[in-house]
C-alpha cells in the first residue's frame, strides 16, 4: 500500500512539476529566439544600408566581401535582389524561389517588416529567413535576404531543457524525500499498526492494542473502535475462562464428595447386578472427575500469560519416551527414535513435555499395537518476510525462519480424512475410539499449548497407513557452551 500510495503522490508531484515547467520552457525558447532575431534584423538593415549604396552606384565588390565575411563568420547565406526581382547577389545553392524564401523577399519588396520566427525547438532544423528592404529616400530599391542556420540557437534552447529537466528531477526528488515520503509514513503508519494489530488478535492475542493518537483523524477513530473491540472481546473470553474455570473448580469438590459416598455403598451392597452398577457408578464419576480435570486445564492454559523460552528439545524429547518405555513395553509395543543432538525450540514452559505424553498415549490407545516411532527434525519454513514486496521490518536473525518439527508416528488404521478435519475439538471422539478410555480434550489442550508458544499442531495420514502427529516450534539458538 505504501508503494502504490507512493506512485500516484509521484505522479501527481511529476504532472504539477511539469505543468509548471512547460511555460517556463517555452518562455525560455521564446526568449532566445527573439535574442537570436534581433541580432538578424540589426544585420539584415546593416547589409541594407550597404546594398543601398551599392545598387546606386553598381558597385557590388565591397557587398560581396562584406556577405562573404558575414558567411564565414556564421554559416549565413546573404543574397540581395533589385526593385525588379533581379538577382544582385547570391550564393549558388540557394534557391531564392523555395516558398518560404519566396514569400519573405516579396514581404520585404511590399515594404512589411520581417515576421519573428516560431519558437525552433531542438528537433526542428529549420533555418531562420529574413529580408529586409532596401530603402532610400522612403523608395524601395530591392531586398537583403539572410538564411542563417539555427544550430547555436537550438544548442541554447538544449541547455536550457537539459538545466530545466534536471531541476525539475531534482525538484521532484526533493518533494518525494522531504514532503511525500514522510507525509504517506505519518498517514501509513496506524494502518501498519491496525494491520499488525488484527492479525495478533486473530492468533488469539487479544491483549493487543494501537495508539489513538497516531495518523489522521478517521483513523485515530478506527484505532479507537479497535481497541474497544479488542477490550470488548478479551472481556467476553475471560468471563468465558473464568466460568469454566470456576465451574470446573466449584464442581470438583461435590463429585469428589459423591464419589466417596458411592464407594460407601459397597458394604451395604450385596446382590451382585447392584455391586455392579455401583462399580460403573464409581467409574462415571471418575470420568466425570477427568472431564473437569482437563477443563480447568484448559481454562488454565488459555489464560496463561507465560513467556516462551528455549527449550532443549533432544533432553525432552528423550525423556518423555524414557518414560514412556515401560507403558509401551508392557503392551509389547516398539517404540523408536530419532533425535539429533543440539535441537532448541522456543515454546511455553513444560508444553513440550505435556504435548509429547498426549501424542504418545494416543498412539499406545489408538495406535492398533503397531510401532510408534518419535523423530526430531529442523526444516527451514518459508515466511511471509521472504516476500521483498511485501511491507514490513525483514527479520535479521536466521533460525527465525526455522522450525524444530517432533513427530510421532504410527501405523495403525488412522483416521478418516472427515475425521482429521474434526480432530482436536474439545469433546471430540471417533465413532471408533468411542469405548477407550478419554475425555476427548487430550488433543484440544495440546493444540492450545502449542499454539499458545507460536507453535503448530497437525495431524495428517501416514503412509501407507497409520497417523502422523507433528509439533512444529520456531527454532532457537543453541546455548553456549559453559565454560568447565
Amino acid at each position: 500500500m505504501r508503494r502504490r500510495l507512493l506512485i500516484i503522490v509521484f505522479a501527481l508531484v511529476a504532472g504539477l512539476i511539469t505543468a509548471l515547467s512547460l511555460p517556463l520552457v517555452r518562455a525560455t525558447a521564446e526568449r532566445t529566439i527573439q535574442t537570436s532575431f534581433i541580432a538578424r534584423v540589426e544585420d539584415g538593415a546593416w547589409f541594407a544600408d550597404m546594398a543601398a549604396t551599392a545598387l546606386e552606384t553598381g558597385r557590388t565588390g565591397r557587398l560581396e566581401a562584406a556577405a562573404e565575411r558575414y558567411t564565414d563568420l556564421y554559416d549565413a547565406q546573404i543574397a540581395v535582389i533589385d526593385a525588379d526581382n533581379d538577382t544582385v547577389l547570391a550564393p549558388p545553392l540557394l534557391d531564392l524561389n523555395e516558398p518560404h524564401i519566396r514569400s519573405a523577399l516579396l514581404t520585404a519588396l511590399a515594404d512589411r517588416p520581417a515576421q519573428r520566427p516560431s519558437v525552433v525547438w531542438p528537433w526542428d532544423n529549420r533555418p531562420f529567413v529574413l529580408a529586409e528592404p532596401i530603402k532610400r529616400d522612403g523608395r524601395v530599391l530591392g531586398a537583403v535576404l539572410i538564411v542563417s542556420p539555427t544550430d547555436r540557437v537550438r544548442s541554447a534552447i538544449t541547455n536550457h531543457l537539459t538545466f530545466l529537466g534536471l531541476a525539475s528531477l531534482a525538484a521532484l526528488a526533493a518533494m518525494l524525500i522531504a514532503i511525500a515520503a514522510p507525509v504517506v509514513r505519518w498517514v501509513l503508519r496506524p494502518v501498519h499498526d491496525l494491520d499488525r494489530a488484527t492479525h495478533e488478535v486473530a492468533s488469539g492475542q487479544l491483549k493487543t492494542r494501537v495508539s489513538e493518537r497516531a495518523g489522521a483523524p478517521e483513523l485515530r477513530r478506527l484505532a479507537y473502535s479497535f481497541n474497544m473491540m479488542a477490550d470488548s472481546m478479551h472481556a467476553s473470553q475471560e468471563q468465558q475462562r473464568a466460568f469454566v474455570a470456576q465451574a470446573s473448580h466449584q464442581l470438583r469438590n461435590p463429585l469428589t464428595a459423591l464419589r466417596l459416598r458411592v464407594e460407601n455403598l459397597e458394604e451395604f451392597v450385596t446382590d451382585p447386578h447392584g455391586l455392579r452398577e455401583l462399580n460403573f457408578a464409581v467409574e462415571e464419576t471418575g470420568r466425570f472427575g477427568e472431564i473437569l480435570d482437563g477443563l480447568l486445564q484448559m481454562a488454565r492454559a488459555e489464560a496463561s500469560e507465560a513467556e516462551r523460552t528455549p527449550v532443549d528439545v533432544t533432553a525432552v524429547v528423550a525423556h518423555r519416551v524414557d518414560a514412556w518405555q515401560a507403558a509401551y513395553g508392557a503392551e509389547k509395543i516398539p517404540l523408536t527414535t530419532r533425535i539429533p543432538e543440539g535441537m532448541t525450540a522456543l515454546s511455553l514452559p513444560d508444553c513440550l513435555d505435556h504435548a509429547l505424553d498426549t501424542l504418545l498415549d494416543n498412539a499406545l490407545k489408538f495406535g492398533d499395537g503397531t510401532p510408534v516411532h518419535v523423530t526430531v527434525t529442523r526444516t527451514h519454513a518459508p515466511h511471509a518476510h521472504d516476500d521483498t514486496t511485501t511491507p514490513g521490518p525483514k527479520p535479521t536473525d536466521p533460525d527465525q525462519d526455522d522450525t524444530v518439527e517432533v513427530t510421532v508416528r504410527d501405523s495403525g488404521r488412522g483416521l478418516t480424512t472427515e475425521e482429521l478435519a474434526r480432530a482436536g475439538d474439545r469433546f471430540w471422539r471417533s465413532s471408533r475410539h468411542q469405548n477407550v478410555r478419554g475425555t476427548g480434550l487430550g488433543l484440544a489442550l495440546t493444540r492450545t499449548l502449542v499454539e499458545a508458544g507460536g507453535g503448530e499442531l497437525r495431524l495428517t495420514e501416514a503412509e501407507p497407513h497409520g497417523l502422523t502427529a507433528t509439533i512444529r516450534l520456531p527454532a532457537a539458538a543453541p546455548a553456549p557452551p559453559t565454560a568447565p
